[in-house]
C-alpha cells in the first residue's frame, strides 16, 4: 500500500506504540494501588478486590499483545498491494480493537460503581481488626503498621479504638482520667505522633496496667484509617478512567487514520475496480492503472473467440501512464 501523505506511516506506528504504553500504565498503576488497598483488607476482601480488579489487568494485556502485534502487521501491509483481502483484514482489525476498548471501559465502569463496597467492605473489616487486635497477631501487625505508616489512628478516628469490646468501661474510664487528667486518651502507641509522649508506663505490671497507654489530643492523629482507604480507591478509579479514556481517544484516532488510508488506496491504487463510472450505453467502465512503458491492447467482443488479438489493435502508452489507449 501507498502512503497517502508523508509520514503516513509514522503517525500509525506511534498510535500504536501509545496504546500499547497505555497498556502497560494500566497495569502498572493497578498493581501499584492494589497492594495499598490489600493493605487494609483481610484475606476475604483481599481476594473480593483481586476479583474486581482481574479484568482490568487483563484490560492492559490485551492493549499492549494486540497494538504491539499490530505493528508487525502494519509493517507487512505496507509492502503490499491493496486487495479487498487487505481491506477486509483491517476492517476486522479494527472491530477487534473496539471490541477490546469498549470492553475495558465496561470493566471501569463495573469497579467505579463498586466502589461503594470496596468502602464498606475495608470499614467492616477494619472494625472487627480493632475487635481482634489482642487475640489474632495478624490483626495486630496490621494496625499497628497501617497506623504507623498511613499516620493514622482508627477506623473514622481515634475514638473507635476507646470503644472497642475489649477496652476498660466508660466509669473505669472515668476514674482513671481523674488521676491523668481529663484529655487523657486511651489509644496504641502508633496513633501517637513523633516525639509525643504518653502518661503511662505500659512495661507497669500488675492490675494497675492498661490496655493502652494515656495520651493527649494534641499527641495523636486524629483522621480515621478509612479516609486515607477511600482517598487511594478514588486516585486509582480516576487514573484508570483517564488512562481508559486516553486510549479510547487514540482509538478513533487510528480508526479515522485507517479509513483515510483506505479510502486513498481505493481512489489511487484502484483497490476497488468498480469506481460508478458508465460509458455511453450505461456499461460499467473499469479503471485500470498501469505504468509507463507498458503496451496495452484492446479487445472487443468479437475478438474474444480468437485466441489472438488483431494486428495493429494495440497502443503505445509509452508517453504517459495517464493516456488513454487509441485503437
Amino acid at each position: 500500500m501507498r502512503q497517502p501523505f508523508r509520514y503516513a506511516s509514522v503517525y500509525i506506528t506511534l498510535l500504536l506504540v501509545i496504546e500499547a504504553i497505555i497498556g502497560l500504565l494500566l497495569i502498572t498503576v493497578t498493581a501499584y494501588y492494589h497492594a495499598i488497598l490489600t493493605g487494609y483488607l483481610s484475606e476475604i476482601e483481599c481476594r473480593s478486590v483481586h476479583g474486581y480488579l482481574l479484568n482490568i489487568y487483563i484490560f492492559g494485556a490485551q492493549l499492549i499483545l494486540t497494538f504491539l502485534c499490530s505493528l508487525s502487521m502494519w509493517r507487512r501491509l505496507w509492502k503490499r498491494r491493496c486487495t479487498p483481502n487487505i481491506q477486509l483484514l483491517l476492517s476486522i482489525w479494527l472491530f477487534y480493537s473496539c471490541v477490546i476498548v469498549a470492553s475495558g471501559l465496561a470493566s471501569l465502569w463495573n469497579v467505579y460503581r463498586s466502589a461503594k463496597v470496596f468502602e464498606n467492605g475495608a470499614e467492616t473489616s477494619l472494625i472487627r481488626g480493632i475487635d481482634m487486635y489482642y487475640s489474632c497477631p495478624e490483626w495486630k501487625l496490621l494496625w499497628d503498621g497501617l497506623q504507623l505508616h498511613k499516620e493514622c489512628c482508627g477506623v473514622h478516628s481515634y475514638k473507635d479504638w476507646m470503644n472497642a469490646d475489649w477496652m476498660p468501661q466508660q466509669e473505669d474510664n472515668d476514674n482513671c482520667s481523674t488521676a491523668r487528667g481529663s484529655n487523657g486518651i486511651l489509644a496504641p502507641y502508633t496513633c501517637c505522633k513523633r516525639g509525643c509522649e504518653s502518661s503511662t508506663n505500659p512495661e507497669v505490671p500488675g492490675d494497675e496496667q492498661q490496655p493502652f497507654p494515656s495520651f493527649s489530643l494534641d499527641s495523636i492523629h486524629t483522621n480515621g484509617c478509612l479516609q486515607v482507604f477511600c482517598k487511594a480507591l478514588w486516585r486509582l478509579l480516576y487514573t484508570q478512567l483517564g488512562l481508559a479514556l486516553l486510549s479510547l481517544k487514540f482509538l478513533i484516532m487510528l480508526c479515522f487514520l485507517t479509513k483515510f488510508i483506505m479510502q486513498r488506496q481505493n481512489e489511487s491504487d484502484g483497490c476497488c475496480d468498480n469506481l460508478g463510472l458508465t460509458d455511453e450505453d450505461g456499461y460499467p467502465l473499469v479503471v485500470v492503472k498501469y505504468p509507463a512503458n507498458v503496451r496495452c491492447l484492446v479487445i472487443g467482443d468479437e475478438d474474444l473467440a480468437s485466441d489472438m488479438a488483431p494486428e495493429g489493435h494495440y497502443c503505445n502508452c509509452e508517453d504517459s501512464a495517464e493516456d488513454d489507449c487509441e485503437h
